[in-house]
């Protein structure tokens, strides 16, 4: 047997557990019948999803295979009506259920979970394929899903799975039963078989496949020197049966502190959840992970915002989603019920445990999502909680973190006070804003001006205040512009923030219409994220955005519009704006609309600074 078999073929004989008949019996035939160039994976990674086998040819495309050794005589499904909220319409689902000597009970569809798996894959950790395939959904072609049943026909298995055989469609799922193992049959199982190539598929992103599939090991020299301060360094060694509460200013490298110490981990053995709030953030982290200095295997990481973790979770252990009736009580409180009760109750399908989990953007979370992730803990009980409270954009009550009760934390804060990202103008003016509007809140961030990285900085501040959608809509044209062409600035190191998807949508179109390409985060009317999931900083568009989204990010040159008097978000629009003028690296541009923020905006040079010291003619700017 071939070598492209992974794990290899002795490694699987010695696999705890071992694998299942059909799981062997399935690898075995694909690699004796399939071509060369066609790799095998059983039981890969995928972020901890783990499905049973996929095959991957970096010229056509891969296939999910989810292998079933169950015997159909004690199975069945029926076709049941239900109501779509999302449409208001009364459609038909297929269900399916197994009678055991407990009785009869529902099962999760085998179709629903391993299309799961490639949802997970294309939506979340592969985002900019995922942005791709939402370009052109043809591209969806490249990424198959099977579900082979061991011990029944193929006839049978399309009966239980679809209940009409009429309603079979390969180009969906491909599904089959033993009686297809033979070598003429293959081109119905794996339907691009003998194509030499797939204008689907790109051949740089098989690379990006396989660090899902076969996470590689990382050393030492792949990563990058990184420059930590005293105070960084003090909180990314290790700390077994320990809760910690980290407190940190805007830029004082809360994310960076993260990243080392999950990297520390891993070098350890150790197994490690990073959890956000944001869902586009981990990324970010992952990326500072890749730059560590450690020797460590990435199979020890798993990454997830926190909604989404509860959501795979539910549904690779078939429980049943609650209604959506429930709205925004919903994902706040029921979801992480639901979680609470299903681990605690011995469920755990992918036995997803961890040694440590390193929580970013803790002012976001509640306490029952803290205590949700504590049930996930091994008995070395580690945890990060990382806050910074002038960012807290939903007004979550927090002094359940303050007064540690029924929490695991001991001792004092740990404290990031120094901001070394924040040019010192910007930092200014971040420090006024904070005394105006969010007074006795969180840190003061104290500059840190001896770190080499200070003198790469060369601000800019502009304020303007603006009437209408209209006028600000016109100058954020000139301003990108101005930065492109004047300033020779790359648009992937620009993103516009605004206050509403809306408002994102309407900008959008009109960018493009300028004749600049944008990456957006944008939800269209069917409330889809599959922008905000392809959002991501490789990508060489300009970015745009809501504040929300953009929490936690930074970039050169941000572009801020904010709300007007009276919008929705006024509640807690100081913490967003907050957010917003601390997420830039060097240039700051703010169009305001809000009457409550002028006075502010007075206070602002309005002019280029060159070394922190001269200043360039005014006149060269677009206002």
């Amino acid at each position: 047997m071939s070598s492209r078999v992974f794990p290899d073929w002795e490694q699987i004989h010695s696999l705890k557990p071992p694998l299942t008949d059909g799981e062997l019996e399935l690898a075995k035939f694909l690699d004796e019948n399939l071509p060369t160039a066609w790799e095998i994976y059983l039981q890969p990674y995928l972020n901890g999803d783990k499905p049973d086998l996929v095959i991957l040819n970096p010229s056509i495309g891969l296939v999910i295979f989810e292998v079933k050794d169950w015997d159909l005589k004690s199975y069945h499904s029926k076709q049941e009506c239900f109501f779509d909220q999302k449409t208001n319409q009364i459609r038909n689902r297929i269900s399916h259920f197994v009678t055991d000597s407990c009785g009869t009970y529902p099962i999760q569809s085998p179709i629903s979970q391993v299309e799961r798996y490639r949802e997970n894959l294309i939506n979340f950790y592969l985002p900019q394929i995922g942005g791709e395939i939402d370009s052109n959904p043809k591209n969806l072609s490249a990424f198959k899903v099977a579900i082979y049943f061991h011990n029944s026909t193929t006839d049978q298995a399309i009966k239980f799975i679809f209940t009409d055989q009429e309603k079979y469609n390969e180009k969906r799922c491909v599904v089959f039963g033993r009686d297809l193992l033979n070598p003429e049959s293959i081109k119905k199982i794996v339907l691009d078989f003998d194509r030499p190539a797939s204008r689907s598929m790109r051949e740089d992103w098989a690379s990006e496949i396989r660090f899902w599939l076969k996470p590689p090991f990382h050393s030492m020299e792949q990563g990058q020197p990184l420059k930590l301060t005293p105070e960084q360094k003090r909180h990314i060694q290790p700390s077994p049966n320990q809760h910690q509460r980290l407190r940190g200013v805007a830029g004082s490298g809360k994310t960076l502190v993260i990243a080392q110490r999950a990297a520390n981990l891993a070098s350890e053995g150790k197994k490690v959840l990073v959890v956000t709030f944001n869902i586009t953030l981990w990324h970010y982290i992952r990326d500072h992970i890749s730059r560590a200095r450690f020797n460590f295997n990435w199979d020890r990481f798993e990454f997830w915002h926190f909604h989404g973790f509860c959501a795979n979770f539910l549904k690779e252990n078939n429980v049943q989603w609650p209604s959506n009736a429930e709205g925004e009580k919903l994902f706040n409180q029921r979801v992480p019920e639901l979680v609470l009760e299903t681990v605690k109750s011995g469920r755990n399908k992918k036995n997803r445990r961890y040694d440590a989990i390193l929580i970013d953007e803790g002012q976001d979370f509640e306490k029952l999502y803290y205590e949700v992730l504590c049930e996930f803990l091994t008995k070395n009980d580690e945890l990060l909680f990382v806050v910074d409270e002038r960012q807290n954009i939903f007004k979550r009550e927090l002094s359940w973190i303050n007064a540690m009760e029924g929490t695991r934390f001991r001792g004092r804060w740990r404290e990031l006070k120094e901001s070394y990202r924040l040019p010192i103008p910007i930092l200014e003016q971040v420090n006024t804003f904070a005394e105006m509007f969010l007074p006795n809140i969180g840190l003061v961030p104290i500059p840190q001006v001896e770190f080499e990285q200070r003198d790469l900085f060369d601000p800019h501040l502009q304020w303007k205040d603006v009437i209408s959608f209209e006028e600000a809509k016109k100058l954020i044209l000139k301003t990108l512009d101005f930065l492109t062409k004047k300033q020779s600035v790359h648009p992937q190191d620009i993103v516009v923030l605004v206050p509403t998807h809306f408002e994102g949508w309407k900008l959008v179109k009109i960018i493009e219409r300028h004749g600049m390409r944008v990456n957006h985060v944008f939800e269209d009317e069917h409330k889809s994220h599959h922008h905000k999931k392809a959002f991501w900083m490789g990508d060489s568009r300009l970015k745009m955005s809501t504040i929300h989204s953009f929490k936690g990010w930074e970039i050169l040159n941000v572009i801020i519009l904010t709300p007007p008097d009276g919008h929705r978000l006024e509640e807690n629009l100081n913490s967003l704006l907050y957010v917003a003028i601390t997420r830039t690296r060097q240039n700051l541009i703010v169009f305001n609309r809000n009457s409550k923020y002028r006075e502010f905006g007075r206070g602002w040079a309005n002019k280029w600074f060159i070394n922190n010291e001269s200043e360039a003619n005014v006149g060269d700017t677009p206002f």
